[in-house]
């Protein structure tokens, strides 16, 4: 990648992915329920840093940054996909189908990429609209992700009948995205504001995460995933809060978290794999080691596929 990496996005990918593995691994009992709860906004927060960088598209021809997304996202996606339809087949005969390995049906996590790529290949269109019509639609896209979480809670906690329909839904996600690209467009005035009150940054942040934590257990919506209005200051306050935390050297963590944050997608493809394996295969009790091992062996793979990539990459014209 050109350019020099930000090592608090890294950090923050880091964390969300850690977050990831850890509510796969721990599903049940007390500490399984609040691990649950709090993970849930690591997926918001990749959707936040994919809309952060997404102003970058523009200065590449569509084309061109298109087919590099799907073949950097897409295609270990599809490879993926396949796989865990695959192993689903062998240790538990469920059947599966092209359109479930093309939409990542095949396992419960996989889904969210399609909406990545989606928003990868559609979103930067927006930034040929004058600058004031652009922010609108970040808006509305913020509110109308807002309101379907919130009827989708309510369609749940009253059995009110308001939706029918299942499928992709990029309402669910954009929001999200659209908050990264207006954060994205201020990153400057962000980034000073971080450098004068990042305590205050921090204590505010950490009240929404707190906020969005204690709301499903209040309301009696735990459970509930991604179907609730309290995902919205639960995933802010996290990534802004640890955005605000590792934008300095020096913080405990933050070297490990970026070093698994530029590895987050491979490891959020490869992890649920040794988790099943482990939990319900093998019928692992110690589930931190679970942890400890899915992260262990989603790394060695990361570093396996790169080891390959790089052997069967072409070289450049006058190299070999």
């Amino acid at each position: 990648m050109a350019g020099k990496r930000n090592a608090a996005v890294d950090s923050l990918k880091g964390a969300a992915i850690l977050s990831v593995v850890l509510i796969h691994v721990f599903r049940d009992g007390g500490a399984g329920v609040l691990i649950g709860e709090i993970g849930r906004w690591a997926v918001p927060a990749f959707f936040m840093v994919q809309g952060y960088y997404l102003r970058g598209s523009v200065l590449k021809r569509w084309p061109v940054y298109s087919l590099k997304r799907l073949r950097r996202v897409y295609l270990p996606f599809l490879a993926w996909s396949a796989g865990y339809g695959i192993y689903f087949w062998l240790v538990d005969r469920r059947a599966f189908t092209l359109s479930d390995v093309l939409l990542g049906e095949t396992a419960v996590h996989l889904y969210f990429v399609i909406y990545y790529v989606l928003f990868a290949l559609l979103l930067p269109f927006l930034y040929l609209l004058p600058q004031r019509l652009r922010r609108c639609c970040y808006w509305v896209m913020i509110f109308s992700n807002f309101g379907i979480c919130s009827a989708l809670e309510l369609q749940r906690s009253y059995g009110i009948h308001l939706f029918s329909y299942s499928g992709i839904n990029p309402v669910k996600w954009w929001g999200f995205v659209a908050l990264g690209m207006l954060a994205g467009e201020q990153r400057e005035v962000l980034a000073g504001l971080i450098k004068r009150q990042r305590r205050a940054v921090i204590l505010i942040s950490a009240g929404l995460a707190a906020a969005g934590t204690a709301l499903p257990f209040l309301t009696g919506t735990v459970g509930y995933m991604y179907n609730r209005s309290s995902l919205f200051p639960l995933a802010f306050g996290c990534t802004a809060g640890l955005l605000a935390l590792f934008d300095r050297e020096g913080v405990p963590g933050r070297d490990f978290l970026a070093f698994l944050g530029r590895r987050s997608f491979s490891i959020y493809l490869s992890h649920f794999l040794v988790v099943h394996y482990c939990k319900y295969v093998l019928g692992f009790d110690l589930l931190w080691a679970v942890a400890v091992l899915a992260l262990a062996v989603s790394l060695l793979t990361t570093a396996v596929a790169g080891k390959v990539y790089e052997r069967l990459r072409p070289l450049p014209a006058g190299e070999g």
